[in-house]
């Protein structure tokens, strides 16, 4: 036997410490490169269409941050896609506002206990998909997440992706501190925002457009004169008499200037401002709306109701949701409102119905001045009445036009018209009612507040390939590979046992 000289054992160990060493080296070297590459690498958005690439005004904004924004997320976990969608650009945020962007992902379903804790601290809906951002001491901006869609509501099919327009818009209106501002007109007997205890008050109106980043405020025109210069839009709520020449001019004067405006009026009342709306193509009727049906005792029995079922709802950005959903609301004690008939060869009209009831109700018309001292056995007149479905809102639409001071596109006027104000008062508001109301407001005063970003289309990339290339594509994936790999295994086996 063989005995291993000391020489030939020294060797061996030397050889085996410097295979030690070479492996020590090369992972800290690989630790090295690796902490490297996290500290200071290039980040690339690689994609074709560079769909996460962030506009030059994001960039600007976030770079200029002079304390953290945190900017929480709760998002609708039944649509991954959608919520990834929004947490990678967040991360693309995050890479540019490196430590004043801090992102929080919440899933209220889990995190039950911070859910709860921020709702209480931020003052929103535990049901809402929100993207909320909270930047110094300042009022939270809330996204909702239907906002950074553009989403066919017919077919539920997402379009374009507006994270970006829609995030950095909030951001900026934070940093500047500023909301929108809606003023309520007073003076005629409206409905009191800060009534949160009578029944026909309007407290919980008042609460619901906080959420909305809405300041609200009351408006006197006959003392004012004017509309306030800061005014993103005016809400008429109920008037019981009429507005004054002085006040109807001044309100023509604000919509001529692009001005925004919601207005509800309900039966039996005179505001005055017949001439004004009829400028934009809205008439308000002077009738009840009635629907006749049977009661629980089998009795057929007329009642002041307007139904709006699926089919009443406008495929529009107020009401398309509604219209998705198998959902219906009901107001009572309102009249209808006509619209301009459009020629089959003329241009799209600038107003169109938001609500509409069913054929079974109509328009009984106010023949004498007077409300009907009970509507439950009146019965429809073809000859007098207004024949259903009609309208119960309707809206106005002047496009857009050019800021003559920012050379910034912007909405031109816009007006919601309703037939009815008591749907919103503290003792019978509804979630779709009070939906609809700030519905309403949001598009009235909503801004392109980031005009140089555009909505992001994903792109969709194929492959054409005719019958030859495919059958090639499929012999060469079943066949050819796997067999050269077979082949190549056959080698080695044989090579091995020679």
């Amino acid at each position: 036997m063989k005995t291993e000289t000391p020489s030939a054992r020294s060797s061996r160990r030397s050889a085996g410490l410097q295979s030690i060493l070479n492996v020590v080296l090369v992972l800290g070297i690989l630790l090295i490169l690796n902490y490297l590459g996290f500290k200071h690498y290039k980040h690339k958005d690689l994609s074709l269409s560079q769909f996460y690439t962030l506009s030059p005004k994001t960039v600007d904004v976030l770079k200029n941050l002079d304390s953290p924004m945190t900017i929480y997320t709760f998002l609708d976990q039944r649509n991954p896609a959608q919520a990834d969608q929004v947490a990678t650009l967040l991360k693309e945020y995050q890479q540019v506002g490196n430590k004043n962007i801090v992102v929080e992902k919440i899933d209220p379903a889990f995190d039950i206990t911070r859910a709860a804790e921020l709702q209480k601290k931020l003052h929103f809906d535990g049901n809402d998909h929100l993207v909320i951002l909270e930047y110094k001491d300042r009022t939270p901006r809330f996204v909702k997440e239907e906002d950074l869609y553009d989403m066919n509501p017919m077919t539920g099919h997402v379009g374009a992706f507006k994270g970006e327009q829609q995030i950095t818009a909030a951001m900026m209106n934070l940093i500047e501190g500023k909301v929108s501002k809606v003023y309520f007109t007073e003076g005629h007997g409206e409905h009191s925002l800060q009534d949160s205890s009578s029944p026909a008050g309007y407290g919980f109106v008042a609460q619901s457009l906080k959420s909305e980043n809405v300041e609200a405020s009351n408006l006197n025109l006959g003392q004012k004169g004017d509309v306030p210069a800061d005014a993103d839009a005016v809400v008429i709520a109920g008037p019981a008499v009429s507005f004054a020449p002085i006040e109807v001019e001044a309100l023509d004067k604000y919509l001529a200037a692009n001005g925004k405006l919601l207005i509800l009026l309900d039966p039996y009342t005179i505001s005055g401002l017949d001439d004004v709306l009829k400028k934009y193509g809205l008439k308000y009727e002077d009738d009840l709306v009635l629907y006749r049906g049977m009661t629980t005792a089998g009795t057929q029995m007329t009642v002041p109701l307007a139904a709006i079922y699926q089919g009443g709802f406008s495929m529009h950005p107020i009401t398309s949701k509604f219209a998705q959903a198998n959902i219906q609301l009901m107001i009572y004690d309102a009249r209808s409102i006509t619209l301009p008939p459009v020629a089959p060869d003329q241009p799209p009209s600038k107003t169109q119905f938001l609500l509409q009831t069913d054929p079974d109700a109509w328009g009984w018309i106010n023949k004498d001045g007077k409300a009907p001292p009970d509507p439950k056995q009146l019965t429809y007149n073809k000859i007098t009445d207004i024949a259903g479905p009609v309208t119960i809102a309707a809206e106005y639409d002047g496009g857009q036009v050019t800021d003559p001071k920012t050379s910034a596109t912007m909405p031109a006027t816009r007006i919601v018209a309703v037939g009815s104000s008591k749907f919103l008062e503290n003792d019978t508001q509804e979630p779709v009612g009070t939906n609809f109301f700030t519905n309403s407001v949001d598009w009235l005063v909503k801004k392109n507040a980031v005009l140089d970003i555009s909505p992001k289309k994903p792109q969709e990339y194929g492959v054409s390939l005719s019958p030859m290339q495919f059958r090639t594509v499929i012999w060469c994936a079943l066949f050819f590979v796997p067999g050269a790999a077979l082949l190549m295994g056959i080698f080695t086996w044989y090579s091995r046992r020679k």
